[in-house]
Formats: C-alpha cells, structure tokens, sequence
C-alpha cells in the first residue's frame, strides 16, 4: 500500500501557506506542497501534523479538521502516496525554519500562484478548490462506521481496517449460509452460454479458444452454470468448488441438462492436489478469486495442472469501481489499493454469517501474480456493461456502469 502523509492548510487572505521541499528531501523533493510529513506506524494523522510543524517551523497549530484525502505520485521516483489534508490554524508567534530542516522556502500563494508553481498536480487541483471556495466536505465514510470511525479521515480508517483484518468474516461459512439463495438467484441462467458477467457472454466476447475435445477446470464452480455451458461447448469439464450444498447443485444441473461430460468435485481452489500435473488444457474462474485471500496460490495450482500453453481465464470484480460508493454520487471512499472490502449479504437474517470479505487486488497486483505463478498475460479487458440486454438489468446499477468497468478480465497462457 501507498504511503501515508498528513498535511496542513494554512489560508490567509486568499492565499495557502505553501512549503518548498529542499531538493535532496523526499518526497517531493524541489516541489513546493503543503506542508506535510509522513505518518509514522505509531502516529494518529493529526499527531504526526503537530509534530512536524513544531519541528520544521517552529509553530503550534490548533483545530484540525480534516478536509479531504489526496492521492499523489513523487515523479523524483513514482512513489506513492495518499495525503490527508487538514485545516488548521497557527498559534500565536513567528514562524521560523530550521537550518538543516526539510524546506527552503515558504510563500502565501494565491490560486494563480499556485497555478505556476511546481506543485503534485493533485495536490494543487485541491488548492486552487479550497482558494475558489469550492471545498469538498470530508470524503464519504465506508458502510456502517460508527461515529467514532466516520470522524477518521478516509486513508487512516484504511490503514486501521488492515490492522483489523484478523477480525475476518468466515467466507466458507458466508457462501455455506447463502448457498440456497445464491442457487435460486442464478436459476433464470442459461446453462448452455459461458456467462462472465452481466450481459457479457463467450460467444460475444470470445475470449477462449475453441474448447471442444479439451479438459477444462473451473475454479469456484458455485451452481455448475459455468461448468455445464464448457460441456455444451464441447469440453470435458470439471467444476470445483469449496461448499457441497454448490457441488449437488452442479450436479443435479448437469444431470438435468444432459452433460455427461460435466462433473464436479468438492475441494479447495487452493489445494488441486487430486490432480495430476500438466492434467487440463484450460481453467477458467468466474468471481471467485475476489473472495480468496491467497489468490496467489490458487493461481500458482491452476499453473501446475495446466499443460504447457494453456489458457486460463478469469474474470474479477474491477479494482477501479471497489474504489466508490454503492450509491450517487459515487464519491471516492477508499484508495485503489485497498487489499479488501467487508461487506454484508441482503438477508440481514443470516446475522454474523452474513457477512463477507472480498480481496480487491489492483492490476498491476493481477498481472505481477499470473507471472509470478508462471503465466504469460494473452489478453487484458474492462468490458463496458452500460447497454446490456433489459433482461439483464434487474438490481444492477446502469449508471454506474455507465461510469466505470464493473469487471476485468484476464486470459494467460501456461509459459
């Protein structure tokens, strides 16, 4: 994850106090920023301000609020960054610099100023609204944050939710709870189409090779659809799948369609070890790896019983779209690089065995894991969802998918 900084926005006059970095300090070294520092493990944001203002300029400050959190690039080394702003007030008395301190100068700017300067252009597009009077109010809170949490500002609440992370929902308790409603929500499915999401289809998207005659493993089988539309394709096709209430579902669909070629098989997408190295020509997953934490071993088994040269295909929720809120405006509310989302099932009768944790990986995380595990990318796509079929919108959000890709997908080859 990026690292966490804390900054200070001083204005007087139409203007902010602007810093400039010596040029051998990181970050942002020979930039002018607001002041800012980084915040240490042990530090609340607004301790590590204090701090660094008392040391670098000699002041006390008072009154912080937080304003919005800012996500920033060092170009001296693409480092980066995300920085909580805060506005706050100095003390009484002069400010002063340190002789060996951080910065080299320090200025009252106004907007056109700050337009001229060198300055992280996030950064300065914050400036220049808070100058305009056009300051957004403190970025939206994550679902269901008591009071205490909601006044947190939104990368620190992120840093604590990791330091939380052994407080996990059970996912395999989640999906065992949910398996029979899951079942009747994906009934209205046609079995004989390979669905990667809504709207979107194999035959349309074409993002597998002709998979007739071929072994095929689908990792996270849920219900079987998947399973049985390889088999309608032509392929000999085993489904896996963690929960047995999901494998007799698989199977009766199998049966009920025919497809004697489709079977399925209860275990662990981490642990193939049933099967024999080099034993399938193709494994495909369908939005299952979102909610498996050492997704890196998974992929790591699917390169192990796939032969050489063949083809996995997958598709995840979008690291992109994990990034805003469920509803209007769609406010950004965590940073791209949350390594996970809490969240909880419609049917609040499940109670703690209701909620579930899908692992959000960026794309750069993806395409370092599929070579890491010994796969060569193929194809990269973010398919746009936002003219599917009317029979495929019922609960699905059109305007946000007008927006942004709701999916990625990924096919690699076996190297």
């Amino acid at each position: 994850m990026p690292d966490l900084l804390s900054a200070a926005l001083f204005e007087r006059d139409g203007a902010v106090l602007t810093a400039h970095r010596q040029p051998a300090r990181a970050p942002f070294g020979a930039q002018w920023v607001l002041p800012m520092t980084l915040v240490g493990e042990r530090e609340a944001a607004e301790e590590a301000l204090r701090r660094h203002l008392r040391e670098q300029f000699g002041i006390d400050v008072t009154g912080e609020q937080f304003v919005d959190t800012v996500y920033v690039e060092d170009p001296n080394d693409a480092h980066r960054y995300v920085a909580n702003v805060f506005r706050t007030e100095m003390s009484a008395g002069p400010m002063r610099f340190r002789a060996d301190g951080e910065y080299d100068d320090a200025r009252w700017l106004g907007a056109d100023d700050v337009a001229q300067v060198w300055m992280p252009p996030a950064l300065r597009d914050l400036v220049i609204r808070v100058l305009s009077g056009d300051v957004p109010p403190p970025a939206e809170t994550m679902w269901d944050l008591d009071d205490h949490q909601q006044a947190m500002p939104l990368a620190e609440r992120e840093r604590q939710a990791v330091a939380e992370s052994a407080d996990a929902p059970d996912n395999h308790a989640f999906w065992t709870a949910v398996a029979a409603s899951y079942q009747t929500e994906h009934s209205a499915f046609d079995p004989s189409r390979l669905r990667w999401s809504r709207g979107l289809y194999e035959d349309r998207l074409r993002v597998l090779d002709d998979v007739s005659g071929k072994r095929a493993i689908v990792l996270g089988s849920g219900t079987g659809h998947d399973v049985v539309a390889l088999a309608s394709l032509g392929a000999r096709a085993v489904g896996i799948d963690i929960v047995p209430e999901q494998v007799e579902c698989g199977r009766r669909l199998a049966a009920e369609r025919g497809a004697s070629n489709a079977s399925f098989v209860v275990a662990d997408i981490c642990d193939l070890s049933r099967f024999d190295d080099a034993s399938f020509d193709i494994a495909v997953s369908i939005h299952a790896l979102d909610f498996v934490e050492a997704a890196d071993g998974a992929l790591r088994e699917a390169a192990r019983v796939l032969r050489r040269g063949g083809v996995l295909a997958l598709a995840v929720l979008h690291p992109w779209n994990q990034m805003f809120a469920p509803d209007p405006p769609y406010r950004a509310m965590r940073p791209y690089w949350s390594p996970f989302v809490d969240e909880n099932w419609d049917e609040s009768t499940l109670g703690d065995a209701g909620r579930f944790r899908s692992f959000r990986r960026t794309i750069e995380q993806w395409c370092r894991m599929l070579d890491d595990a010994g796969f060569a990318l193929d194809r990269l796509l973010e398919p746009y969802q936002g003219d599917i079929d009317a029979s495929e919108q019922d609960n699905f959000d059109m305007e946000r998918a007008q927006l942004m890709p709701q999916i990625l997908m990924m096919k690699a080859r076996k190297r």
